[in-house]
C-alpha cells in the first residue's frame, strides 16, 4: 500500500497556472467583452471542473445562432481540441510546452464532434461518471476488482468529492484502500496509459509489476515492451533486484506529472506513488523537435 505520505502529498499539491480567454474566431459572438481569466489549478483535476464558464457566462450566448441548439463549450491550445477526460496535467505535458501561464483558449463554435466527445448538460455528472469508471478499472487490473467491490456508494462519492474540492485527507480516506496489496502480493497487473499524443490512442496493456522469479520490474522495462523507440537498454545495473538497466533515448522524453522519472523506477512504487486520481499511471512519452 502507498505508505509514503510525503510523496503523495507533493504529487497531489501539484499545480499549473492557467490564463483563459476567449478565442479569436469566437469573438464576434460575444454578447460582451470579458477580460481573460487566471487560475492556478490542481494537475490532478479535469478541464470541465474549473470555474471558466462561470466567469465568461454573461459574455457567452445561451444557443449557438447557427442552429439555435445550446451553446457548447470546448478548449484549445494552438488550435488543438483538448479532451476533458484527460487529466489537466497530463494535457500539459503533452502540448502545453514549457511556456507558463499555459494559455488555453475557449470555444464556443465549431464544436470538433470527429475529436471531443460531448458533455451534455449535466457536465459534473459526466466527467464524474467517467472518473469513477476509470478507478474501477484500474481496481480491476490490480486486484480483479475485490476492493472496489466492497465500497459503498457514499465512499465512491467521498473520493470523487475528495478530487473535486481538492480535499487530500478526504481522498485518501477512501483511495489507500484501492492501493492496498492483497496478502501481501503485488498487484496483478499495473494501470498505466502512455500517452504520445492528445489524439492518439494511449497504449494500455497487461503488465506485472514483478517477475516470476521475483524481481522488480520498472518503468524502462515497461516502455521497452510497448514503446521500445523512446528508449535504450545499459550494459550494466547495480540494483541486483532488477533484471536490466535503461535509460532514456536521445530525442525522447518521457514524463509522469511533469517529472522526468528515472528509467530504474520500480513499476509497483510509481503505481502507488504517482498515479492520477483515478488510479492509472500516466505516462507521457513525446518525440522532442529538432
Amino acid at each position: 500500500m502507498a505508505n509514503d505520505r510525503e510523496v503523495l502529498r507533493e504529487v497531489w499539491d501539484g499545480r499549473l497556472p492557467i490564463k483563459f480567454s476567449i478565442a479569436e474566431e469566437d469573438r464576434e459572438l460575444l454578447l460582451m467583452e470579458k477580460d481573460p481569466y487566471y487560475i492556478l489549478v490542481p494537475r490532478m483535476t479535469y478541464l470541465p471542473l474549473l470555474p471558466v464558464k462561470k466567469h465568461f457566462e454573461s459574455a457567452i450566448p445561451v444557443t449557438d445562432s447557427s442552429d439555435n441548439q445550446p451553446t457548447e463549450l470546448w478548449f484549445s491550445y494552438q488550435d488543438v481540441p483538448l479532451k476533458w477526460q484527460i487529466p489537466i496535467g497530463v494535457l500539459y505535458d503533452l502540448v502545453g510546452g514549457d511556456t507558463l501561464p499555459w494559455e488555453i483558449k475557449l470555444r464556443i463554435s465549431d464544436f470538433p464532434a470527429d475529436k471531443l466527445a460531448r458533455l451534455g448538460t449535466t457536465i459534473e455528472e459526466t466527467v464524474r461518471s467517467s472518473f469513477i469508471h476509470n478507478v474501477k478499472e484500474a481496481g480491476y487490473m490490480k486486484h480483479r476488482g475485490a476492493v472496489m467491490m466492497h465500497l459503498l456508494p457514499d465512499q465512491h462519492t467521498q473520493l470523487w468529492r475528495g478530487l473535486h474540492r481538492d480535499k487530500f485527507d478526504d481522498f485518501w480516506k477512501i483511495n489507500h484502500r484501492l492501493m492496498e496489496h492483497i496478502d501481501n502480493a503485488p498487484y496483478r497487473c499495473v494501470p498505466f496509459r502512455i500517452y504520445t499524443g492528445i489524439h492518439d490512442r494511449y497504449i494500455q496493456k497487461f503488465f506485472k509489476p514483478m517477475t516470476e522469479d521475483e524481481k522488480l520490474t520498472t518503468l524502462g522495462q515497461l516502455l521497452k515492451q510497448f514503446k521500445p523507440e523512446a528508449v535504450v537498454e545499459l550494459e550494466e545495473t547495480d540494483d541486483p533486484d532488477i533484471i536490466k538497466s535503461y535509460e532514456v533515448a536521445e530525442g525522447w522524453k518521457v514524463k509522469i506529472h511533469g517529472i522526468e522519472t528515472p528509467m530504474n523506477t520500480p513499476i509497483q512504487w510509481l503505481s502507488e506513488h504517482l498515479s492520477h486520481a483515478d488510479n492509472f499511471l500516466y505516462i507521457v512519452v513525446v518525440k522532442i523537435s529538432s
